[in-house]
């Protein structure tokens, strides 16, 4: 494998952190000098690069390169430690090259005190019930391959054992004593800061473990044919999460695959695992490995659980840096470097931290949420575990703690957006106040992840008692000159910090839909506002919490009080109350039947009531012929109800497929004037909309997009209350419906049960009309001096689907190719148009498209690999360019779309000649330069197997090219091009030759590989 040096945050597209999980951020005004970097973390491979990146709570920017220091570094933070990521060279694995990196990084950073070489490793489960995915973490090292040979040939170890630096055992110690009492965040790490990289989940494949002695056989690309009956035995393990070892690992610059070797080393060394890089580092800079287990260390090795090692391994590295002090050094850099009083006073500093706890749709879920109906909910502010939750007499029993849970569309959300109005409305200014937070899992990641909870919580504390926000000066918390958001961690810690603060004052949390936000993630919120409650109680400080979800998943506090919804008498009676106010019927008599059937099927979900009483209605404007029969038809399951609603007139059917299709598989939310525009552009292709273009800035457009909504969704839809409103459905419940309980395939049987494609086919349509429509081609014409920025917000204001339409026509075509020919389609486009439009809504100048760009550069550069193989299907060239990469495999290699490689080498699978030619496929942007030819690039890049493949279809190879290549240094493309019998006498336009360039770069393989060939040293002397 070879790793990557380096990443450009903006350009990973196959690991671009997507607007849900908006965690890493790069400062330019947070830069800091070379001497406030501490901690080391080096990783060997370009997935455990990109792991590392995930886990960094800030990216800083580059700092200008030292001379004689090749490396490429990544800058960022972590909890309070400021962190040098380093990636060994592409293709140059191993302790020596490990060891020249980290020689390199501790001249460039002087005040690096502590190491961590994070990757993955082989496990030598013999000694140990080591599995895929554990994590070890390494409390001595050894290079096993030192030695001397003996008579006999029998091998002496000459090596000693290394140990890291006793900070670094200390630390490991006591986090290792906290994983005894507490379970370890690494799971709850991996779900925040990886959960949209789906390459780097838990993989669907088996975990096997060969018997020692059963080889594997290597014309066999996987273990699918292994003798299964040479299988270990080992017991089934309750939880797939990783398990930590603690222990020896062996390093070496040979990959061991031999399992009777692995047994035998680790029984003479007493080793649980193998790797290649750690011993190394143990001279220059004593470390800590941390090690995901990706294999067994034998000849069964495959890469399917290499990515989730890497990233395990990086989340207990992040949960150790979170417990690791910061050392005094650490903390005098602090002080030194903090920006002086006179360019940064403590006020402007915490008014700027405070707005960067703001975010989008901060209160979004709240205010969308239906205030109670009239003289509903009061029931609950007279109940007795209210009461008692309320009483202060109390709270040494329940800790501060209610939870209201019930069942999906029971109420709860009102009910709680009521106390808490209730409440708020008691609080005393100065003394107490109230604050709250609603999950939302049809929101942005900030609206689902206790992130964004605790953001919102602190924000709405620290403006309301304003001299708490001192806290925010504690240096320990967060450094002088930092005034982004902080870290999750420090969240907490300054969420706590405030609580203890209160003293005399009183504080109640309302938080809404825990069962909306990631499991783990909830988990470890209940148990740290367990933690916060239990010490308020020892303080004698006010704090209260409520808390409501779903009944599952379920969660035990240890002290509360819990309320179940549904069976409340005052909740039946609300909805009594509901249905004789809401129920448009003048007989009291027939109400009243009506209600109690109603109540009785209803078992408590007041959506149910709130759907049916609509349903009634119509029925009684029609004349109340069959009022009775009509509520018995209706289903008492509320999936069922839904499909009844949605089923029952057969009315615009195509209005609510098109709505349903945009909620559930565009790219991004849509807000109402792109959702309404979508709309009508799919419904005019069927001739059932306008064929005018609707306008989009009139005074009643609002209103209009309101009834769109709601008329073509049947009333399942909404808009979101906020400062940028969106469409969603009105309950999660409804996607459950359709997605879920297949809902949608029931309605539509025409779409298959592959669904999603056809699905992406209509919305493809829809962009393409909307995109390509005789109104916006005049618009364009009529604008063309325009200024750019004055013409992007025009454009804006007239079609405001236009920015969507554009960016994702192509994408949703990719999505529909899957089982629809998109062939037509490529052949047609009208790429200079879409290329115009695209760049008026491209904010950065680098990453527009030139007039002339080629469709297939397009395609490659956006990752759209379905798209590629479709137009190389009528156009086989693989050329043309049009972008910065001028190439179409050097945009698809330069950004790692490896689908997109594989798309246009023409080959089926990233497998070729038993090889996974995408491996390691990553690598630093600024690394293509403008001679670059994708042969030379793949070459320079250590990409053996694509150069390989390349040089098969009939890459030209030119002398500049090879020289270039040979002055790159890896001996595989060099042995590789002598094999196809380049010219070894080749010379660059300086006269330097092969032999010159190996001499030079005193890579003495290669010089032996060319005097082997016979290469004339007369011819080069003569130079």
């Amino acid at each position: 494998m070879n790793p990557t040096s380096s990443h450009d945050r903006d350009h990973e597209d196959h690991l671009q952190l997507p607007k849900r999980q908006k965690i890493c951020h790069s400062n330019k005004e947070n830069d800091l000098p070379y001497g406030r970097y501490t901690i080391a973390w080096i990783c060997a491979l370009y997935i455990e690069t990109a792991a590392a990146i995930a886990m960094l709570d800030e990216k800083h920017g580059e700092l200008p390169r030292c001379p004689n220091d090749d490396n490429a570094y990544t800058l960022g933070s972590i909890s309070n430690h400021n962190i040098v990521i380093a990636s060994l060279p592409q293709g140059r694995i191993g302790n020596n090259n490990a060891a020249n990196v980290v020689t390199n990084l501790t001249r460039t950073f002087p005040s690096i005190r502590h190491g961590l070489m994070v990757g993955i490793g082989g496990a030598a489960p013999a000694n140990k019930d080591i599995r895929l995915g554990d994590i070890v973490v390494g409390t001595r090292v050894m290079q096993y391959d030192l030695g001397k040979i003996l008579s006999g040939g029998e091998i002496q170890r000459t090596a000693v054992s290394e140990t890291p630096h006793q900070s670094l055992c200390t630390a490991v110690a006591n986090l290792r004593a906290n994983h005894e009492t507490h379970p370890s965040r690494v799971m709850a790490i991996i779900q925040e800061r990886m959960q949209r990289y789906i390459d780097y989940h838990r993989p669907a494949v088996p975990d096997n473990l060969f018997q020692a002695s059963y080889e594997h056989n290597p014309s066999m690309a996987s273990c699918q044919t292994c003798d299964h009956s040479k299988l270990e035995s080992r017991e089934v393990r309750r939880s797939c999460d990783p398990k930590i070892h603690y222990g020896a690992i062996a390093s070496s610059n040979q990959v061991m695959k031999d399992a009777v070797t692995r047994d035998r080393v680790a029984q003479e060394l007493d080793i649980i695992c193998f790797e290649m890089e750690a011993a190394g580092l143990m001279d220059v800079l004593p470390c800590l490995p941390i090690r995901g287990i990706c294999d067994y260390s034998d000849s069964h090795k495959a890469k399917d659980w290499q990515k989730y090692a890497a990233a395990v391994a990086a989340a207990y590295a992040r949960e150790f840096l979170e417990a690791l002090p910061a050392t005094s050094e650490t903390q005098r850099d602090f002080r030194l470097n903090a920006c002086p009083p006179e360019q940064m006073n403590p006020g402007n500093r915490r008014q700027r931290l405070m707005e960067s706890l703001e975010f989008d749709q901060i209160d979004s879920r709240r205010t969308t949420i239906k205030t109670a109906y009239s003289k509903t909910c009061s029931w609950f502010l007279k109940h007795p575990d209210y009461l008692a939750w309320l009483d202060p007499g109390k709270q040494s029993q329940h800790h501060g703690f209610l939870w209201i849970q019930g069942k999906p569309g029971a109420g709860k959300s009102i009910i709680m957006k009521f106390i808490y109005t209730k409440q708020k409305n008691t609080d005393i200014p100065v003394k107490a106040i109230t604050i709250s937070f609603f999950f939302n899992a049809r929101g942005d990641l900030l609206e689902t992840s206790v992130s964004g909870m605790y953001r919102s919580l602190l924000l709405q504390l620290l403006e309301g008692f304003p001299d708490l926000q001192t806290i925010l000066d504690d240096p320990d918390l967060i450094p002088r000159n930092q005034v982004t958001c902080p870290p999750l961690n420090i969240l907490k810690d300054l969420f706590r910090s405030a609580i203890s603060s209160l003293e005399e004052r009183a504080l109640t949390c309302f938080v809404d839909a825990l069962d909306e936000c990631d499991e783990q993630q909830m988990r470890d919120m209940v148990e740290f506002f367990e933690e916060v409650a239990e010490q308020c109680v020892e303080d004698n400080v006010r704090f209260q919490v409520c808390f409501s979800s779903r009944h599952y998943p379920y969660i035990d506090i240890k002290s509360g009080i819990q309320l179940t919804l549904e069976g409340q008498d005052g909740h039946n009676d609300d909805l009594r109350h509901y249905i004789s106010k809401r129920l448009s019927i003048q007989d009291p008599a027939l109400v009243e039947e009506l209600k109690e059937m109603m109540l009785e099927k209803a078992a408590g979900v007041f959506l149910w009531v709130a759907l049916v009483v609509d349903i009634l209605n119509k029925e009684n404007r029609r004349g109340r012929l069959a009022l009775r029969t009509r509520l018995q038809e209706v289903p008492s399951e509320l999936s069922e109800l839904f499909r009844d609603i949605l089923t029952r007139d057969q009315e615009h059917m195509e209005d609510l497929l098109l709505s349903i299709l945009w909620i559930l598989l565009a790219k991004r939310p849509l807000n109402p004037g792109e959702y309404y525009h979508g709309l009508w552009s799919g419904l005019s292709l069927k001739r059932k909309g306008d064929r005018e273009m609707p306008p989009a800035n009139t005074s009643d457009a609002s209103d209009c997009f309101s009834k769109c909504v709601i008329s073509s969704s049947k009333g399942l839809a909404e808009i979101t209350k906020g400062k940028k409103p969106t469409v969603q459905f009105i309950h999660e419940s409804v996607r459950d419906f359709l997605v879920q309980d297949k809902g949608l395939y029931k309605l539509w049987p025409e779409l298959g049960t592959d669904w999603e494609s056809q699905g992406h086919e209509e919305l493809k349509l829809c962009c393409n009309a909307y995109v390509f429509h005789e109104a916006i081609g005049k618009a364009l014409d009529e604008q063309k001096s325009t200024d750019a920025r004055v013409l992007k917000d025009n454009l804006l204001k007239q079609f405001p689907f236009l920015e969507y339409a554009n960016q994702f026509v192509l994408r949703h075509a990719d999505a529909a190719a899957h089982k629809i020919t998109q062939q037509q389609f490529i052949s047609e486009f009208p790429v200079i148009r879409w290329v115009q439009i695209f760049n008026i809504f491209e904010k950065h100048k680098v990453r527009k498209y030139d007039q002339e760009a080629d469709i297939l550069y397009i395609l490659a550069d956006r990752g759209l690999p379905n798209l590629i193989r479709i137009r190389l299907e009528t156009a086989p060239v693989v050329d043309g360019g049009g972008g910065r990469y001028r190439h179409p495999l050097l945009a698809a290699m330069a950004k790692g779309n490896k689908e997109s490689v594989i798309a246009l080498l023409g080959l089926p699978s990233s497998i070729h000649n038993g090889v996974d030619i995408t491996d390691s496929l990553k690598c630093k942007i600024d690394s293509v330069r403008k001679d670059h030819t994708p042969f030379s690039w793949a070459c320079e890049e250590g990409h053996v197997a694509i150069a390989e493949l390349l040089l098969q279809n009939g890459a030209r190879v030119i002398e500049a090219d090879l020289v270039r290549i040979m002055k790159s240094g890896n001996p595989e493309i060099v042995k590789m091009l002598l094999d196809k019998g380049v010219d070894t006498a080749a010379a660059d336009k300086y006269g330097w030759m092969l032999l010159h360039r190996a001499l030079l770069s005193g890579n003495l393989e290669i010089v032996k590989m060319l005097l082997d060939k016979g290469v004339d040293t007369a011819a080069a002397n003569q130079h």
